[in-house]
């Protein structure tokens, strides 16, 4: 950092903030995947991590061209989110009651449904996520054999922090390892447990979508952390909404608004002081001629997408990143919205990394259109654990998903996806004991 300017930065700690001497680092990850784009034709693949884990070769590195191109990639991607979009809409052919109306639709418990009848449908989803995980790898170069040994065994294990620095933005935690019945062996089973296989139940995981390019990070000296709801009128009061909403007004200095047009206000000033930001309203995807983009609205009109973020935002980004100016916008954000956290169409930015871009510390949302009753039920599990308990996103993220799996039977969870924020922590309340 320029030390002149930092001297000279508004730092004033009784005005609510101050400059870090640098932007925060990020924790350990065991892992980090690099995948990087240079055509649609020649894409590459490079591995480091933890040395214990992976040994760095004495005179090289995990590096190798992928021999699946980026748009085949791209493609099945799309595909496997079109799978868990079936799962979502499944219809039993038997009605046998009301509870047998679209069920994985209406319902977030699914413990009570035929174990035989999930455990089919979650194993399908499963070996079409190791599906598009092998044709990633697939190859005979010996390069990439090499890399592909070295990574299947480390996805194949339990609990690690790994980070996908990826050009090429696929569903992470829907890929699995070991899903399919052992190749060349006869007789040979499918896993006991398929929800296990999938990387989200697994691994914390966070991708990487573009950079905050400042060095010059503010935080604020509240003693209370803050916390903003962004909510469709329609949607609130409905189902657990209200509980969520009591939690968060519990933990934090809570602000709820219903319009998008109070959203750009918002935007539009350098200092948005939220340590969280919770949007629960509905996405959907914009279409123009042949282009497609994401966009969430709440109770008017206005759409909110990528590009409204990118264009309220950058003065002041780039206003801070030349000379200092204060700029505060460091929320860790749930996107409890349809789409939110697909893959982008080619071409254009997700909302997810519009925020990070910005100064969002993490963006976590579901990657297909989410079911209200699921979506407001992953919303309260998410927040008692990150918000009461204190846990981390990355860690709160994945002990929701194992909660859902092994409580409800329930694999939608796993849709949900972390763009950066992995060591993200609401901070504790600094509040003294208040009299009687």
């Amino acid at each position: 950092m320029n030390l002149q300017l930092a001297l000279s930065a508004p730092q004033d700690p009784s005005l609510g903030y101050r400059l870090l001497a640098e932007p925060p680092s990020c924790g350990v990850r065991h892992l980090t995947v690099c995948i990087r784009t240079h055509s649609d034709t020649v894409t590459t693949l490079c591995l480091w991590g933890d040395p214990d884990l992976l040994p760095q070769p004495r005179t090289g590195s995990y590096y190798a061209k992928l021999e699946t191109g980026a748009e085949e990639l791209r493609t099945l991607s799309a595909r496997l989110i079109s799978r868990w979009q079936e799962f979502v809409a499944y219809q039993p052919s038997r009605q046998q009651g009301p509870l047998d109306e679209l069920p994985y639709t209406n319902l977030a418990d699914l413990s009570g449904r035929s174990a035989v009848e999930v455990l089919a449908q979650v194993t399908e989803l499963a070996e079409e996520g190791e599906y598009l995980l092998d044709e990633l790898l697939a190859g005979e170069g010996h390069e990439l054999a090499e890399v592909r040994r070295r990574l299947l065994d480390l996805l194949g294990r339990q609990d690690l922090r790994i980070r996908f620095d990826s050009d090429l933005d696929l569903p992470w935690p829907l890929l699995a390892v070991g899903a399919g019945p052992t190749s060349g062996v006869p007789g040979a089973q499918a896993p006991a447990d398929p929800f296990a296989t999938f990387l989200g139940h697994r691994h914390e995981i966070e991708a990487l979508s573009g950079v905050y390019p400042t060095a010059y990070w503010y935080e604020s000296t509240r003693t209370r952390p803050t916390a903003s709801a962004w909510t469709d009128e329609e949607l609130a009061g409905t189902l657990l909404a209200d509980d969520v909403i009591k939690l968060l007004d519990d933990r934090t200095e809570l602000t709820e608004r219903f319009h998008g047009s109070e959203l750009l206000a918002a935007l539009h000033q350098p200092v948005v002081d939220h340590d969280l930001m919770y949007f629960y309203c509905h996405g959907e995807y914009v279409r123009q001629g042949d282009r497609t983009w994401q966009a969430l609205r709440l109770s008017d009109p206005v759409a909110i997408d990528a590009s409204i973020v990118d264009r309220y935002r950058k003065r002041h980004t780039e206003a801070n990143a030349r000379d200092g100016t204060l700029c505060l916008f460091h929320p860790m954000v749930l996107l409890n919205v349809c789409f939110a956290g697909a893959p982008a169409t080619a071409g254009y930015a997700g909302i997810s990394a519009a925020l990070v871009k910005h100064g969002a510390l993490g963006v976590l949302a579901p990657s297909i259109a989410m079911p209200q009753v699921f979506g407001a039920e992953f919303a309260l599990r998410f927040f008692t654990l990150y918000a009461i308990e204190g846990l981390p996103a990355g860690r709160a993220v994945l002990e929701t998903v194992r909660w859902f799996a092994k409580e409800y039977r329930n694999p939608l969870a796993l849709t949900y996806g972390l763009v950066c924020g992995m060591d993200s922590r609401l901070p504790a309340s600094q509040e003294g004991p208040t009299s009687s």
